[in-house]
């Protein structure tokens, strides 16, 4: 599923590619098709979605995903998994991942200052 998931998700970013050509890009869209068809109507289609819907979070809302994440190793670290068996965990590490700028999650620990102008 990992494997699969990865696969598809570089389909995706490669349909922005700038020079991608619309022939790629129908190429990108059938392939893409061919993996989630095989894993949403599959015995682990629960887990895919599962994947699906927080690799679409990351992208869509990737401050509250950091949150969520943080919350998530604080509880795992303190010995409670907040209802996340390892499959659910090991996907949102995942989805993480393949949503990081270059590939590296870095994230602020700190505050910015904050501006206020009279």
């Amino acid at each position: 599923m990992r494997s699969d998931f990865r696969e598809q998700a570089a389909l995706h970013e490669r349909i922005y590619v700038a020079g991608v050509t619309l022939d790629e890009i129908k190429e990108c869209f059938s392939k893409g098709r061919e993996i989630h068809g095989r894993w949403i109507s599959g015995p682990h289609a629960e887990q895919w979605r599962w994947l699906f819907d927080v690799y679409n979070d990351f992208r869509s809302r990737p401050e509250t995903m950091e949150r969520i994440v943080d919350d998530v190793e604080f509880n795992r670290a303190h010995g409670c998994d907040r209802g996340l068996d390892e499959v659910q965990y090991r996907s949102l590490m995942q989805a993480r991942e393949l949503t990081a700028p270059d590939g590296k999650h870095t994230r602020p620990r700190t505050r910015g200052q904050i501006s206020r102008e009279r």
